[in-house]
């Protein structure tokens, strides 16, 4: 795991705690150098990939639908702290 992918995620996770207040076209503006940052396809490291995806997939709920659920936001939010308290290890 690169000290930049480290660093995403502990960004990235401070932003989810914080990008529920913001209107959907700010959050997604926020999340977008992370998603842009980690690997597209499948990286191999399954806590790296469930947060890209769960990231991904409120990012979607956001643009198409300018909301996302609870569940979806929580589920970001735990995918991605499992995968920022990996790279601490």
């Amino acid at each position: 795991m690169s000290g930049d992918h480290k660093r995403l995620a502990c960004d990235v996770l401070r932003i989810l705690h914080g990008a529920r207040s913001l209107p959907p076209a700010e959050a997604i503006e926020a999340l977008t150098p992370f998603l842009e940052a980690m690997p597209a396809e499948v990286s191999g490291d399954e806590r790296c990939d469930a947060s890209v995806a769960a990231v991904r997939k409120l990012a979607r709920s956001l643009e198409e639908h300018h909301a996302a659920s609870d569940d979806v936001w929580q589920e970001a939010i735990e995918a991605t702290l499992s995968f920022a308290n990996e790279t601490e290890q």
